[in-house]
């Protein structure tokens, strides 16, 4: 019986090794990256000070975002909105609301076209 030829193996592994060493470039490069268009997220910096609550949201995505639309929960209803005209990619921006109720944990979420998130904050008055 014989085996595969000494030039058709070497070709083989050849291929194999530009092969995988595409796929490394590639996903080192950032061509697999997922954050792109708008991606949002709430910032930590986000605070509670008296009845105000101050959202800070993040634009993690390669676009400028559309109007950035804030609303501010507790467990029962709505308790405040803000919005933030635009926020330009990989920068942080901001709005102010006063909220209703008293201390507590309160849901944020913030959406403009094709993009969302929430978070939380806690305030103690």
């Amino acid at each position: 019986m014989k085996g595969v030829s000494d030039v058709i193996a070497m070709l083989l592994m050849l291929v194999i090794t530009i092969g995988i060493v595409g796929l490394a470039y590639s996903y080192i490069s950032g061509i697999f990256v997922t954050r792109t268009a708008v991606v949002l997220s709430v910032d930590q910096a986000t605070n509670c000070l008296g009845n105000t609550v101050n959202v800070f949201v993040r634009n993690d995505g390669t676009q400028t975002s559309g109007a950035v639309s804030v609303v501010v929960y507790n467990a029962t209803m709505v308790t405040g909105t803000c919005t933030i005209p635009s926020i330009t990619a990989g920068n942080l921006s901001s709005c102010s609301t006063t909220k209703v109720g008293g201390p507590g944990y309160y849901r944020i979420v913030v959406s403009t076209t094709g993009s969302s998130a929430s978070g939380q904050v806690h305030c103690v008055s």
